[in-house]
């Protein structure tokens, strides 16, 4: 695998940042919904750090070898929101024709968490976008596509995507998993599926936030 060192470090990175509120509050009982607060700090800075860990890979993978410009990055990034939101009501849809339910409780959870705290929206649309796409997209697809093939990469990378969303709508994360990977692979910049993942969480948020205004 390309960059192999700098991979590692990141997925260690990662985890560490997950893992942290968790860890702080078996640790610290009395930090109570402080944690919010400790999770979003650490989720905006792990995406920076996450960002410059990214920047410091000395090889391009095979995914990167003919960038798109900046616009057709873009473009391309809207193009996918459009995707991702067509493909999630088509799914929800032949989920709910199958007798399942299509509320997501990972979803409900973070906008009920949201509503007493706005500033966590911050950690929902712009810091888990943005690791996530490094971790699962650029370090796991993208530079493992060399070992595996872009196709097996995609799908281990979008099966550890769904995975670490712990939803009950596996199929579902799996599907936003394969699109986000497709988006990356088309223009070769992990901007672009960086942008149709920040727009999608924000389209999710968006009306509770506009709510909270009025």
């Amino acid at each position: 695998m390309v960059n192999r060192r700098q991979s590692i470090f990141i997925l260690i990175i990662y985890f560490i940042i997950y893992a942290l509120p968790s860890v702080l509050v078996t640790a610290f009982h009395q930090l109570g919904a402080q944690v919010f607060v400790i999770q979003t700090v650490d989720y905006l800075v792990g995406a920076i750090l996450l960002i410059w860990l990214a920047s410091r890979m000395r090889t391009k993978n095979v995914v990167e070898k003919q960038p798109s410009n900046w616009f057709m990055t873009f473009i391309w990034g809207l193009i996918g929101l459009v995707l991702v939101i067509v493909g999630q009501v088509i799914i929800l849809k032949m989920t709910a024709l199958l007798g399942q339910s299509t509320a997501s409780t990972n979803t409900t959870t973070l906008l009920t968490v949201g509503q007493q705290y706005p500033a966590f929206f911050l950690a929902i649309i712009v810091g888990a976008p943005i690791m996530e796409e490094i971790v699962f997209r650029k370090v796991i697809f993208g530079n493992l596509s060399t070992v595996t093939g872009q196709i097996g990469a995609a799908l281990i990378s979008s099966v550890l995507f769904s995975f670490a969303h712990a939803d009950g709508h596996f199929i579902l994360y799996a599907f936003i998993g394969l699109l986000f990977c497709w988006l990356y692979q088309h223009t070769g910049r992990i901007q672009t599926s960086m942008t149709a993942h920040i727009l999608m969480n924000a389209s999710v948020v968006l009306p509770t936030l506009l709510g909270l205004l009025h």
